[in-house]
């Protein structure tokens, strides 16, 4: 099934994705990764251009970063045990960008949304988190970041009412080990509860909220530098 592919650029500790189309631009290099967030439709493989950059990514993880071409690109998501792609369309891609595509949503409906990363080194002493909501059975959703050990009901939810397939800024964080919560809106039942997540000074990490396909609701964090 053919799906359009949106952009989205984080901007803000607090805030959602908002929608961009990045320019379209010309030689030089970009890095784009996939992270698969589709909770039924397997394995994939990542096709820019005809050749095949990343393979056999299973749901909840990440492929690396792979070193493609800036401009407009080519983009395929195929499902391993197939040649029909979920995803075939145009993507532009800046020089010297890093981003992330989400493959997200149900095998019946999948969506491929590019998020443009921030992988510029954290302020001394702290690492930066970004938030992924990607859970499809769960919208919208508060999110909390708190030290580890701190009781929810002590504190404000850093995010409100979080869409589905949006991705906040980038929050900073001293270093040291943190919890994440997703919970309905203005109630402090947890969907989510991420564990013990250990930032350590220098670090970009994204933490992704996601629900398999039996709706058992989970999270994962990509290690995107350091």
């Amino acid at each position: 099934m053919r799906q359009s592919i949106r952009h989205v650029l984080c901007v803000g500790a607090v805030t959602v994705g908002s929608l961009l189309i990045a320019s379209c631009g010309g030689g030089g290099n970009a890095r784009l990764r996939l992270m698969n967030a589709s909770p039924d439709v397997g394995s994939v493989n990542v096709v820019v251009d005809g050749k095949t950059v990343s393979s056999g990514v299973v749901f909840g993880t990440s492929s690396s970063y792979a070193s493609v071409s800036s401009g407009s690109r080519d983009l395929q998501i195929d499902p391993a045990s197939t040649t029909t792609p979920l995803i075939d369309e145009s993507v532009n891609l800046a020089s010297g960008t890093d981003s992330t595509v989400l493959l997200a949503n149900f095998a019946t409906s999948p969506s491929a949304i590019v998020l443009q990363d921030d992988n510029s080194a954290p302020t001394t002493g702290n690492a930066k988190l970004r938030i992924i909501h990607a859970a499809p059975s769960l919208t919208p959703a508060d999110v909390y970041i708190a030290p580890d050990g701190t009781d929810i009901n002590s504190v404000a939810p850093v995010i409100s009412s979080m869409g589905f397939e949006t991705a906040s800024g980038y929050e900073s964080l001293a270093a040291g080990t943190y919890r994440i919560w997703f919970t309905a809106p203005g109630q402090k039942f947890i969907f989510i509860d991420s564990g013990p997540v250990s930032l350590s000074a220098g670090q970009v990490r994204t933490l992704v909220g996601l629900n398999d396909a039996s709706g058992t609701f989970s999270s994962t964090v990509l290690a995107d530098v350091n």
